[in-house]
């Protein structure tokens, strides 16, 4: 497992955190009509099945290893999720003391959403099954991912041989009866959709495992990313298979760009190009990327929305934040700079001080 080949994953990382920013940073730019959100949670779940299985494939687990590995990965997601539901909780505090003190309400009516039931989900975990959006709404997939990590764990322990064969007919059976659900984000359903991406992800980098030295030509190199620009055309139309009852293929895809991925010469220069030191870091910091891009858009939405809005046009403020063509953009720009510079700030000082310690 060489550093390139990682650092090639990263990219990956950061395509997909970038990519969900995207939908969420909701003007109608370039940045927010070509993207769908669930694709690229899939792509993550995806994308974590062919690292974990990359990661873990020569060990031997049992019940002290699963112990080790799940409190590793729990030390991997929890305390970032921790410091944002945390922030939320007291933005509530303070929607509500305004509320109270000066009869000033912004966004939601304080506790209704974000209330101590779903507050007490989130910080036990089981974000997926609370309300949509509640407090940190892309959370959801973290919740989902330490089940899905658990899920490995367990069948590696059980058969390490034959670790795949659970995974292979489930795919098959999601691929043929359950394909509606692809995509779920919350309750039941965001475990199984999750479970079959992550599947997706095990079985490929098996292949990988069992073919290292399946291609090396530079015509394989050009053919990856013509295939790859191909791909990520079609991915960000969405118009097609999203909206069918094929949607599903996508996570075949995304596993599919994985593998071969891993055949890449690092000389070549197109790969220079993509998988360039910027979007290493971003990668490397796409978990904070994920979790506070909700928070940067929730106060830079409202700061326009409520301070510098009604300077500029008090007239027309009813609560409703209306920008051109270009300010549009220039916000969405503004909330993508933000939120690389909180995650800079978050992936330093909280990711890596608790996940390196073990």
């Amino acid at each position: 497992m060489n550093k390139s080949y990682l650092e090639q994953l990263d990219v990956f990382r950061a395509i997909a955190a970038l990519s969900v920013c995207a939908v969420h940073f909701s003007y109608d730019t370039i940045f927010h009509i070509y993207f769908k959100q669930a694709l690229f949670v899939q792509f993550f779940f995806t994308l974590s099945g062919f690292v974990i299985c990359l990661n873990y494939h020569d060990q031997e687990f049992n019940i002290s290893k699963i112990k080790n590995f799940m409190m590793k990965r729990f030390l991997r997601l929890y305390p970032l999720h921790l410091f944002f539901l945390i922030i939320f909780l007291f933005v509530e505090i303070i929607k509500y003391l305004l509320d109270i003190n000066y009869d000033f309400t912004f966004n939601r009516e304080p506790f209704v959403l974000n209330n101590f039931s779903n507050f007490f989900l989130h910080l036990f975990f089981f974000q997926h099954y609370a309300d949509k959006y509640s407090f940190n709404g892309p959370a959801w997939s973290i919740s989902v991912e330490m089940l899905l990590y658990l899920s490995f764990a367990i069948l590696f322990f059980v058969n390490k041989k034959y670790f795949l064969t659970i995974p292979i007919v489930f795919v098959v059976l999601f691929s043929l009866f359950f394909n509606d659900i692809y995509g779920s984000g919350y309750s039941h359903n965001a475990f199984f959709s999750g479970f079959y991406s992550f599947s997706l992800g095990c079985i490929f980098c098996k292949i990988y495992l069992n073919n290292k030295k399946l291609f090396a030509s530079k015509l394989y190199n050009i053919f990856y990313f013509i295939l790859l620009i191909l791909f990520f055309a079609e991915l960000f139309g969405y118009k097609i298979l999203f909206k069918s009852n094929y949607a599903f293929i996508y996570s075949i895809f995304f596993g599919l760009i994985i593998y071969l991925s891993c055949f890449l010469n690092k000389n070549f220069l197109m790969y220079k190009l993509f998988f360039n030191s910027w979007f290493v870091y971003l990668g490397k910091i796409s978990y904070s990327i994920y979790l506070g891009h909700v928070f940067v858009f929730y106060f830079l939405n409202n700061f326009l929305k409520y301070i510098i809005y009604p300077l500029i046009n008090t007239s027309d403020f009813n609560n409703v934040l209306k920008l051109s063509v270009f300010e549009a953009h220039m916000y969405t720009l503004a909330a993508y700079l933000l939120t690389i510079i909180l995650a800079s700030f978050t992936y330093r000082y909280i990711e890596t001080k608790y996940y390196k310690k073990i």
